[in-house]
C-alpha cells in the first residue's frame, strides 16, 4: 500500500532528482525538464486534494510547494538555472489530481518560480476529462516573467496566433507529434495530420509509435 513519504526520506528524493540531472548531462543531453504534473510526485504535493500532509509539506501553498522548490533548488545547483525546465498540470485531474483553487496555484508557482531563472515554465493548459476548468494561462502569463510554454490541444494556427499575441512564447505539441513524425514539415505546408489514436498509447509497441506515415512530397 502506498504511505506518506517520511520528512527524514524526503531529502533523499531531492538528492535523487540532482542527481538525475547530472547523469543526463553526463549523458550528452542539454538539459532536463523537471516534471511536477500529472499526479506524479511533485504534482501529489503541489495540490491540495492528495496532499493530506500535516508537517511542513502540507497545507499552505507555500508548504505545499516545498518540495518544488527544494527539487528546483538542487537541480539547478547540480547543472546551472539555464539547462532546467519545469512542466505544471494545475487543471489535468490524470491519476485522481484536484486542487480547490487551480488559479491560486499556478498564480503562486509562476510568481515564485521568477527566482529560479529557469530555461522556461511549461503549463498544460486544460484536463484530459474536463474535470476541472479554468483559464490559468493568463494569470501564468501575468505571473511569470521568463520564457512561457503553453501544452494541450492547440492547433498550429492557435499556437501562431497565441505566440504572436504575446499569451505565450513557445506552444509544446504531444500527440501531434506521435501521431505524425514530420510535425514541423506539415505544419509549415499546411498539410493534414494524422489523427493520434489513443488506443495505442504507452501500449510497448512499434504500433502508434513508429508506424504513422510522413507526408508524401513530390
Amino acid at each position: 500500500m502506498p504511505r506518506p513519504l517520511t520528512v527524514d526520506e524526503i531529502p533523499g528524493i531531492v538528492a535523487a532528482f540532482a542527481q538525475g540531472a547530472r547523469n543526463a548531462i553526463a549523458a550528452g543531453f542539454d538539459g532536463v525538464e523537471v516534471h511536477g504534473a500529472n499526479g506524479y510526485l511533485i504534482d501529489q504535493f503541489l495540490r491540495d486534494t492528495p496532499n493530506q500532509r500535516t508537517d511542513a509539506y502540507g497545507g499552505s501553498l507555500e508548504n505545499r510547494a516545498r518540495l518544488l522548490f527544494e527539487v528546483l533548488t538542487a537541480v539547478t545547483q547540480a547543472i546551472g538555472s539555464e539547462r532546467v525546465g519545469l512542466r505544471l498540470s494545475p487543471l489535468n485531474s490524470f491519476n485522481s489530481m484536484k486542487d480547490s483553487d487551480p488559479l491560486a496555484l499556478i498564480g503562486f508557482l509562476a510568481d515564485r518560480l521568477n527566482a529560479f531563472k529557469l530555461a522556461y515554465l511549461h503549463v498544460m493548459r486544460a484536463d484530459f476529462f474536463g474535470v476541472q476548468k479554468a483559464d490559468v494561462m493568463p494569470v501564468a502569463r501575468e505571473k511569470y516573467k521568463g520564457v512561457l510554454v503553453g501544452n494541450m490541444g492547440y492547433s498550429a494556427d492557435e499556437a501562431e496566433a497565441a505566440i504572436a499575441e504575446g499569451k505565450l512564447d513557445a506552444v509544446a505539441f504531444g500527440t501531434a507529434f506521435l501521431a505524425n513524425p514530420d510535425l514541423p514539415a506539415r505544419i509549415r505546408a499546411k498539410a493534414p495530420l494524422n489523427a493520434p489514436d489513443s488506443n495505442t498509447f504507452y501500449a510497448g509497441g512499434a504500433k502508434g509509435y513508429t508506424d504513422y506515415p510522413t507526408l508524401q512530397v513530390a
